[in-house]
């Protein structure tokens, strides 16, 4: 991870958890609920729902849109990416619902997760002194005001093993990049290198705003295809499940998705030559080269690939870079609307994957 990424997650946290008071309201929880535990067996028993409606409050609408991949996978580290947001309601639900006879155990895991909130907030707090003493987000920024961070993991069936995966790995990325490079009048050399980590290799690249931008879109038409998708392989398995003689109603509505999904990159090119503003039949060179582009990069992350951003900072109204700080906001909505869809994606494969199971 980046500096100013560590720089950006100490502040996210900052905004996100400590001003919303979340660690004091998990705290508050704990202890309503514990002086159940500490009272006599004449006293009734005390209520907790405030408080646990207090906490719920504070931390329903956290989300992990703004973040990267990396600042996501640091808050998995320190334990808390279930402890916050709706998942995290669900969790204190399924505490309380679980143990409703077993105000013992509940309260166990309610100080579990308490324990857990604080000690996050020491060490982000630690991170933050120490960083701050060396470091500033404006200061620190590892690429150009014009460039975006972007990283592309290559794991699962696209992993780097030998120099056979490495050399066609590498003549993919190529013409993913050159196909939108062309498309913007710019050349695969505005993908620029600047980095490798070890482990599933990950490449890190500045790369032009406006290149990102169209990156990311067609990484979002992409999800939105496999959504629709996934969602219909839900409805199919909802009606098998009522058993009410509508084989032939499931079988059309698979063929029909998968008709959707096969015919996606289509779809996905379409949106991106109206985007782009390309003329199809004065520049077929280019509109040739972006399907290329396009097809290359769906069967990438099909694959197991991961391409992910951090989201810039934003230039300042009076600097004269108005065209590229609408760029960036394009990019953080879609950075933004692919988180979305990933959490939403990965809760309708766990309700397909439970229902054929």
């Amino acid at each position: 991870m980046q500096i100013t990424e560590l720089l950006k997650l100490t502040e996210w946290f900052k905004e996100n958890i400590a001003e919303n008071g979340v660690p004091a309201k998990y705290v508050a929880l704990y202890n309503k609920m514990n002086q159940n535990i500490r009272r006599n067996t004449n006293q009734q028993l005390v209520p907790f729902e405030q408080e646990k409606e207090n906490l719920y409050e504070a931390i329903k609408e956290i989300n992990f849109q703004s973040l990267s991949l990396e600042q996501i996978n640091f808050l998995n580290q320190i334990e808390i990416t279930e402890l916050i947001g709706k998942i995290g309601v669900q969790n204190i639900e399924q505490i309380l619902i679980q143990n409703n006879l077993d105000i013992a155990t509940a309260t166990a895991k309610i100080k579990e997760s308490s324990d857990t909130i604080a000690k996050a907030q020491a060490t982000i707090n630690e991170l933050s002194t120490t960083l701050s003493k060396s470091f500033d987000i404006e200061e620190s920024e590892e690429v150009d005001e014009n460039k975006v961070l972007m990283r592309v993991y290559f794991q699962n069936d696209v992993a780097i093993e030998n120099l056979t995966d490495f050399k066609k790995l590498s003549a993919n990325w190529y013409d993913i990049g050159r196909g939108i490079a062309m498309a913007q009048d710019k050349s695969p050399e505005d993908f620029n290198i600047i980095g490798a980590k070890k482990g599933s290799i990950i490449i890190e690249m500045a790369v032009v705003v406006g290149l990102a931008t169209s990156v990311s879109k067609i990484l979002l038409e992409s999800l939105k295809v496999a959504d629709r998708f996934i969602n219909v392989l839900k409805q199919v398995e909802e009606l098998k499940g009522l058993k009410l003689g509508n084989k032939k109603i499931a079988l059309e509505l698979k063929k029909e998705a998968e008709k959707e999904r096969d015919e996606g990159t289509k779809t996905i090119l379409q949106t991106a030559v109206a985007d782009l503003q390309l003329n199809t039949e004065q520049q077929g060179d280019k509109v040739n080269a972006l399907e290329k582009s396009i097809t290359k990069l769906i069967a990438f992350t099909q694959n197991g690939g991961i391409v992910d951003f951090v989201q810039p900072s934003e230039p300042e109204e009076d600097d004269g870079n108005g065209e590229v700080r609408e760029e960036i906001q394009r990019l953080k909505t879609n950075i933004s609307e692919i988180r979305l869809l990933e959490n939403q994606i990965k809760l309708l494969e766990n309700k397909v994957n439970g229902e054929e199971n």
